[in-house]
C-alpha cells in the first residue's frame, strides 16, 4: 500500500507540472517532496520521457521547481527522435526549461539529420538554437559526396541550423586527399567552402 501512495505522489507530481509532462521508470524510487527543495531519485536502470526525449541511466535525479533539473549518472544514454540525434556519456545534466544539455566527460554525438558523429570530453548543446559546443580532443566526421570529412581540434562549434563548423586550436581537416591546418578553420556544410586563420598549412592534391 505504500508503495502505491508514493507512486500516486509522483504521478500527481508529474501531471501537474507545467512544462512538459514527464513520463518514467526505473528498477527504484526515492523521493523528498519538501518546499522548494523538491527532488524524485530513478535507480536500477531509470528512464524518463520529456517531449522528443527519452533518457537512459543507471540513475536519474530530478529537482528543481517543476523538476526542471535532469542529473543523470552512469550508462547515460539520450534519444532524441524528432531532432534526430543520439548521445552516449556518463554524465548528462539536462536544464528543460532552458532546452540545454551539458556534458562533462567523454560524449559520443550521432547526428543522423545532418549525417555527423562526433567524440569530446566536454560539450554544450542549446537544443531550440542548433548550437552544439564540444571541446577537448574533438574530433567529428561528416558524411559528404566526396567522402568523410574528417575535422579535429581543440574546440569545435557546429550550428545544425545554419550549417556550419568553427575549429579552433590545433584544427586540421581531412577531406577529399587534401588535407587543411590552421589555428582556426571555419566550414560552411550546404556550398562545402573552406576559410583558414592563422599558421595556415595544407596538402591539395590536383
Amino acid at each position: 500500500m505504500k508503495q502505491w501512495f508514493i507512486l500516486l505522489c509522483i504521478l500527481l507530481a508529474c501531471a501537474a507540472l507545467p512544462a512538459e509532462e514527464i513520463t518514467f521508470s526505473g528498477g527504484s524510487t526515492r523521493m523528498s517532496m519538501q518546499q522548494g527543495f523538491q527532488t524524485i531519485t530513478l535507480g536500477g536502470g531509470a528512464r524518463i520521457a520529456s517531449g522528443s526525449i527519452e533518457l537512459y541511466a543507471d540513475q536519474i535525479v530530478l529537482s528543481g521547481g517543476d523538476f526542471r533539473y535532469v542529473t543523470c549518472t552512469k550508462g547515460v544514454k539520450l534519444i532524441d527522435t524528432e531532432r534526430g540525434i543520439k548521445m552516449l556519456a556518463q554524465h548528462l545534466f539536462f536544464d528543460r526549461e532552458e532546452q540545454l544539455i551539458l556534458i562533462d566527460g567523454f560524449v559520443e554525438l550521432d547526428d543522423t539529420t545532418n549525417e555527423v558523429h562526433a567524440t569530446a570530453f566536454m560539450m554544450q548543446f542549446a537544443l531550440e538554437q542548433g548550437e552544439v559546443l564540444l571541446q577537448i580532443e574533438v574530433r567529428l566526421f561528416k558524411h559528404t559526396d566526396n567522402g568523410a570529412m574528417v575535422c579535429k581540434s581543440d574546440v569545435l562549434r557546429f550550428n545544425r541550423t545554419n550549417q556550419t563548423l568553427e575549429l579552433k586550436g590545433k584544427a586540421t581537416i581531412d577531406w577529399a586527399g587534401d588535407r587543411y591546418e590552421a589555428e582556426r578553420i571555419t566550414v560552411d556544410l550546404e556550398t562545402e567552402e573552406i576559410a583558414m586563420d592563422g599558421a595556415i598549412k595544407g596538402v591539395i592534391n590536383g
